[in-house]
């Protein structure tokens, strides 16, 4: 059974079209309505979709979870993700779907990067690019060639949702799915899709609030992965510029009796936020081992 989920927030207007158009590719439609406060969950409902309503507004990754989660209990075979903002194509599904169906692989994402399509907003080439960079160093290069770590149309196998790690609540979840897949060894693919954008979407503060949450998500992911890496290493490389910079004012002071106090400054600065960091390393990894 192909099942289509949807997170939804505050769509009555695009909802219905998507889920007419979804309706032709799937055998069944879940929505999640994530605290809206139109009539999304009454379009659902009217359309003949499984509805999950959040009371309040909670975040994409807590949307997804409930909605895999439905997926899952009601024995899905394949689920697709999509938005039902209207961005993205229905009779995609088919293209996002067949390695699935075919074998080949254990889930497919679908790249606005891709497609032939030109009017993807320059912000969000630049976002995306630097977004899914980070992505990919945290897989450890398992997708060297991915180009959009965050597609929200995708296509899983059951076996990937039953493995995959799921602990972000917002924004970061689409990056923190394809983190979790590398680790499980999961064979990943990116086929192109089409996309469409309308207005402005939406205000700069909105943008730059979206932007900061996946930030924050991959930080936390890199804390938790390799935490003497990316936090150690650096902790490790500011103590010793403070030390070298403790001696160039130590030269100075045993040259001219003068203290240097800006270099002073920055040395102790450099030799405290060093050694946080290296505490913070050695903490989250003895966190981290405890868990296992």
């Amino acid at each position: 059974m192909i099942v289509a989920c949807i997170p939804a927030y505050n769509e009555e207007r695009e909802l219905g079209p998507v889920i007419i158009r979804t309706s032709k590719f799937v055998d069944k439609i879940i929505v999640c309505d994530d605290g809206s406060t139109d009539l999304t969950s009454e379009v659902a409902r009217r359309l003949g979709c499984d509805l999950i309503v959040h009371k309040n507004r909670l975040g994409k990754g807590a949307a997804l979870k409930d909605l895999f989660a439905k997926a899952l209990e009601i024995k899905s075979d394949i689920i697709v993700t999509l938005d039902g903002d209207g961005q993205h194509d229905p009779r995609d599904i088919s293209t996002v779907i067949d390695p699935i169906l075919k074998g080949e692989v254990d889930m497919v994402n679908g790249s606005r990067f891709l497609s032939k399509s030109k009017i993807v907003p320059h912000h969000r080439i630049i976002g995306n690019s630097v977004f899914t960079s980070f992505t990919r160093l945290l897989s450890m290069e398992s997708f060297k060639d991915l180009t959009d770590s965050q597609s929200g149309f995708r296509a899983y196998s059951r076996k990937v949702l039953e493995n995959v790690k799921i602990k972000e609540e917002g924004m970061g979840i689409d990056s923190e799915i394809l983190i979790s897949a590398s680790e499980s060894d999961f064979t990943v693919i990116e086929v192109p899709i089409s996309v469409y954008y309308k207005g402005d979407e939406g205000s700069t503060l909105g943008l730059a609030h979206h932007s900061l949450e996946i930030m924050r998500s991959l930080l936390r992911m890199a804390s938790e992965q390799k935490p003497m890496l990316y936090f150690g290493i650096p902790g490790l490389f500011m103590i010793l510029l403070g030390v070298i910079t403790s001696f160039r004012v130590l030269r100075i002071f045993i040259d001219t009796t003068a203290i240097a106090v800006g270099s002073a400054i920055i040395s102790i600065g450099l030799i405290i936020v060093g050694f946080l960091a290296m505490v913070t390393a050695v903490v989250l990894r003895v966190i981290m081992r405890s868990r296992k």
